[in-house]
């Protein structure tokens, strides 16, 4: 087959992105409901995404000074003609029954792929990055895509962290000299801190994320920046706007579906249930709300508050 005719005629590339737990699985799933768009798991994912990505949330300048950064673009251009592969994750906590099937089948990114490659219908694609966080400018200035950036207030990411046992670290970002110069030139002090306390390390990671993503929103006028609280009180309009925004096709079945994601009585997810969709979207952020106590949301809160007061209200941390 034609590598060049899979993607002949997807012309309309969003990009989604943000923290992770803030949202885009759910996102990128909502935007890719029509038969004209296809959807694209984590390509920059280590662990599961192209062969040879093997660092996390990785900072790439437009300008592709390095070699490495080079090489690396060689290999992201791959994406735009769906001539590439992406690995199999079996998670340890998966079922028996889950872990038989993907070793046989592939995980959700080589299935999504191999329905990408064969969709006849395909317009458009959706691809789903939080490990791409960094990647965002250079995504949009050399291949066109629009970014769809979700932010999701820091006590209810850190909730959210916590319940699943994921503990990202702000080491993981801060050793990129080309990040560091560019936007953390000026906040040395911060970037030299060390935790003790894991909630507080995420606090700091959620500030480091977010500094950078707003910094480079304010360039872009078309860059689509939402909350997921914002999303969870209202999807419908939230979600045809989106929709209107990126040029995709709103139906009264994709309506329907947002219903159904959005409108169930509040069911907390087991222990080892990364992703519910099926859930009551007003009820969520309360409910990480009162999970984390009001002292160490008040420790939380001057981590972030320098970055966090230009999306949220200080009452929305409910320390006074």
């Amino acid at each position: 087959m034609n590598i060049k005719w899979r993607t002949q005629n997807v012309r309309n590339w969003v990009y989604v992105t943000g923290i992770g737990r803030s949202g885009t699985t759910f996102v990128g799933k909502v935007l890719s409901l029509p038969l004209s768009v296809d959807y694209i798991h984590e390509p920059f994912n280590p662990e599961c995404g192209l062969p040879g990505m093997n660092r996390w949330d990785p900072y790439i300048r437009p300008s592709l000074d390095s070699p490495e950064e080079k090489a690396f673009h060689e290999q992201v251009k791959a994406i735009f003609t769906y001539d590439f592969e992406l690995r199999t994750l079996v998670p340890k906590y998966d079922s028996h029954l889950k872990q038989t099937l993907k070793r046989m089948v592939g995980s959700r990114g080589p299935v999504c792929l191999a329905l990408a490659k064969l969709n006849p219908f395909h317009q458009a694609a959706v691809l789903k990055a939080p490990i791409g966080l960094f990647l965002t400018e250079y995504m949009y200035l050399h291949f066109h895509v629009k970014p769809v950036i979700i932010i999701k207030h820091p006590v209810s990411v850190i909730a959210s962290l916590r319940r699943v046992g994921w503990s990202p670290k702000p080491s993981q970002v801060l050793n990129q000299p080309h990040l560091l110069e560019d936007y953390f030139a000026d906040d040395m002090d911060f970037v030299h801190r060390h935790w003790e306390d894991p909630v507080l390390a995420i606090a700091d990671y959620w500030r480091i994320v977010h500094k950078v993503l707003l910094a480079q929103s304010k360039q872009y006028s078309s860059w689509q920046v939402i909350t997921h609280e914002a999303l969870s009180e209202k999807p419908i309009p939230m979600f045809q706007s989106l929709y209107h925004s990126l040029n995709l096709p709103w139906t009264p079945r994709i309506e329907n579906k947002i219903r159904h994601f959005t409108e169930h009585k509040v069911r907390l997810p087991k222990e080892t249930q990364i992703h519910s969709f099926a859930r009551s979207s007003k009820d969520i952020f309360t409910t990480r709300l009162n999970s984390i106590p009001k002292e160490t949301r008040q420790k939380i809160f001057d981590i972030v508050q320098d970055v966090a007061l230009q999306v949220y209200p200080r009452d929305s941390f409910a320390i006074d």
